[in-house]
């Protein structure tokens, strides 16, 4: 009994040194991360759209031009298009269950790509796209602690398939609304690649009660000064036909 009682004391201890608090009540964590989903474009929301605006600073990033698309998405499937600027206009992203295809001007075939490549400065595709880790990444509840000034769940979570947009993500989720307020990237091996954090400025109505909705992400590079702003606006509910999201008419 009192190895026990030893191996408890340990456990808190560990927690008070790291900041964590210990945890008290029974957490149902793939409910709280699938709710947090639906306030990023993922989950059973029947159909959606948001415009996305993106702005890019930092060191040799200069060279890099913002843009501007229009998302839509239901509950497995995301497209994205490209409306700024000229050079890339028209150009789209499908993403079906774990499947991305890219069609452009110029290309005579959709052509297959992973979520895991760079998008536009440090925005990955699969950022860019609906978010829903709740089916793509197993999660674990690491504890309690403060983040962005209000106690937040961290979770641990790891990636259960290939075209998952990150190998692993440090999360944390607000306990008083439910919404991710921070993010970290990270490697296979655990190192970190950017980090973000997010506000939730919109608004949506999903199945009569009214939501928050993500209004601005930024993303910061692990070891440059690089960072990429997402700004979504004009979100709104509404039916979107099912032919949209068929690689065959992507072209």
């Amino acid at each position: 009994m009192k190895k026990y009682q030893m191996a408890f004391c340990f456990i808190l201890a560990a927690y008070a040194q790291s900041g964590m608090a210990a945890i008290s009540e029974p957490i149902d964590v793939p409910a709280l991360l699938k709710g947090s989903d639906l306030a990023r474009g993922g989950g059973d929301i029947a159909g959606l759209s948001w415009e996305v605006s993106t702005h890019i600073t930092g060191s040799g990033m200069d060279k890099q031009t913002d843009q501007k698309m229009i998302v839509k998405a239901n509950q497995n499937a995301s497209l994205v298009e490209v409306t700024y600027p000229e050079n890339v206009k028209a150009s789209k992203m499908l993403q079906v269950e774990r499947n991305m295809w890219l069609s452009k001007p110029g290309l005579k075939k959709p052509v297959a790509i992973s979520p895991r490549q760079r998008f536009t400065g440090q925005a990955a595709i699969g950022d860019v796209a609906a978010t829903n880790y709740a089916k793509d990444y197993a999660a674990n509840l690491v504890g309690i602690e403060e983040c962005t000034g209000k106690p937040c769940y961290r979770l641990d979570l790891k990636s259960v398939n290939a075209q998952s947009t990150y190998a692993r993500i440090d999360y944390w989720i607000a306990k008083d609304t439910g919404l991710a307020v921070r993010a970290v990237f990270l490697s296979l091996g655990g190192k970190p690649l950017k980090s973000a954090t997010f506000s939730y400025q919109n608004k949506i109505k999903v199945n009569g009660k009214v939501i928050p909705f993500v209004d601005e992400m930024i993303i910061k590079d692990a070891l440059t000064d690089a960072n990429t702003t997402l700004v979504y606006k004009n979100v709104k509910i509404q039916s979107i036909p099912p032919a949209m999201f068929n690689v065959m008419n992507l072209q």
